[in-house]
């Protein structure tokens, strides 16, 4: 994963490293739930931080629950927008567009 897309679009990361880690550790694993939660830390932080929003897209659709993880990417999109003036990065894009022909 590209280091440059986990960090909010608005300026350095204010997450413990700690934090993606786990989260990252979680969804490779069958803690899927931990993974939520951790990504709702994440995503409490800097809620227009990609990465945070991208280990829940991953953590959700891991479950099944693709619709949920499409809904995270959508609410992404209108943070970056409203708040930043942004669109989401590649590696955003590409993760939504692998879940949306999942379904």
């Amino acid at each position: 994963m590209d280091q440059r897309d986990t960090r909010p679009a608005n300026g350095p990361s204010t997450a413990r490293p700690g934090v993606h880690a786990a989260t990252e550790l979680a969804i490779a694993g069958t803690e899927l739930e931990g993974a939520i939660r951790a990504s709702g830390k994440l995503i409490g932080l800097a809620p227009c931080a990609k990465g945070g929003h991208r280990y829940l897209m991953q953590a959700l659709a891991a479950q099944g629950n693709l619709a949920e993880a499409l809904h995270v990417c959508s609410q992404l999109c209108d943070c970056l927008r409203e708040q930043l003036g942004v669109a989401p990065g590649p590696a955003t894009r590409e993760l939504y567009e692998r879940l949306l022909f999942a379904t």
